[in-house]
């Protein structure tokens, strides 16, 4: 075959090709610009990694906001564009379990503050797949004892506050058997002088209180 038939037949895929790299190129700048105005419509700050030249989204602040359980739909949509995202603060908004469970798929979260929202056992539970978290903050919340059992899956917690919880003695069982924690927070929960004691025998390096 000559030559020249095989260039014009090939040339259409390369244009072809290269239209579908600078559609996906575009695709992706518009769903990480969504994120962004739909955080700053709520009210939101966020931080990207300044140390490379995508400059991916690694935290995103929605704290005191008014955010509800279906505004945080773009967590999902956009998961591709936040694959990075390692610090999510929700603490003191409505955010109830409906809310957490939109937070699933997001593996790379480190740091995610539930502080005082409505979230309970059954949003903890499907956080599950969350395994690089390292500080989990649901003080405030509906989580009990029961609702402990899925912490089991964050090998590499070290920080978890359980403040102003209904959490008991009960629940020491299931805390004991974190060995990456350092700090426990469980001031104002239902665990005991004598349950603080037990879990300080099985847990030697754990500090109640976050002063050094």
């Amino acid at each position: 075959m000559n030559r020249k038939i095989i260039s014009r037949a090939i040339l259409p895929l390369l244009v072809l090709a290269f239209l579908s790299i600078e559609t996906a190129k575009g695709n992706t700048s518009s769903a990480r610009d969504r994120v962004i105005a739909e955080v700053t419509k709520l009210g939101g700050k966020l931080e990207f990694d300044e140390t490379r030249s995508t400059r991916p989204i690694v935290k995103v602040d929605l704290h005191g906001t008014n955010v509800t359980d279906a505004e945080l739909a773009f967590l999902v949509f956009e998961k591709q564009d936040l694959k990075e995202l390692r610090y999510l603060d929700l603490r003191l908004t409505k955010i109830t379990d409906e809310g957490v469970a939109k937070l699933k798929n997001l593996r790379s979260l480190q740091t995610l503050n539930l502080f005082r929202t409505q979230a309970g056992d059954k949003g903890l539970e499907s956080l599950k797949k969350l395994t690089n978290l390292e500080t989990l903050l649901i003080g405030g919340t509906g989580v009990t004892d029961a609702g402990l059992v899925h912490l089991r899956p964050f090998k590499k917690l070290k920080k978890l506050s359980l403040f102003q919880t209904q959490v008991s003695n009960d629940g020491v069982a299931q805390l004991k058997l974190m060995s990456s924690l350092e700090v426990l927070l469980i001031g104002g929960s239902k665990i005991t002088p004598a349950g603080a004691e037990e879990l300080q025998r099985a847990l030697p390096k754990v500090r109640f209180s976050e002063n050094t």
